[in-house]
């Protein structure tokens, strides 16, 4: 842009928020790229947004960095 300064414009990011239902858990279904198989699960996000949380039918908890 002319006349715009290098430096003076900076990007201010807000923090995370993660709504109230999604770090207590909810219902979801869950399925892969490779198989037609659905699975029914509970989804739950840490309070930072940075993990993923989900427990399949059979109860096996399994975790995704983000």
């Amino acid at each position: 842009m002319a006349g715009a300064q290098p430096g003076v414009h900076a990007l201010q990011l807000k923090p995370v928020t993660v709504p109230e239902i999604l770090k207590k858990g909810n219902k979801f279904m869950k399925w892969d790229d490779d198989s037609t198989a659905v699975t029914p699960v509970t989804l739950r996000v840490d309070p930072q947004g940075y993990f993923l949380y989900w427990t399949d039918q059979n109860k096996v908890r399994l975790s995704h960095k983000l």
